[in-house]
């Protein structure tokens, strides 16, 4: 279950710009160290914790779609 979960945080590190601009203060290039940092093995890491990691994940695709800029209220 692990490398399900690995490979939807790439899929996501792949769609997140990086601006070039923002050297040292990038959401998208912070993502990646995080998400680096995270699954130090790849798919072969073992999760401590698969209900924060899929809640992270969930709040992490929120923010890159701008969900509750577009929700219809």
């Amino acid at each position: 279950m692990a490398a399900t979960r690995y490979r939807r945080f790439l899929k996501l590190c792949e769609e997140w710009p990086v601006d070039a601009s923002k050297w040292g203060r990038d959401l998208g290039s912070h993502l990646r160290g995080r998400v680096a940092q995270a699954f130090r093995e790849g798919e072969n890491t073992q999760v401590a914790n698969p209900e924060d990691c899929d809640q992270m994940y969930e709040s992490l695709v929120r923010i890159h779609t701008n969900y509750h800029k577009n929700k219809i209220t």
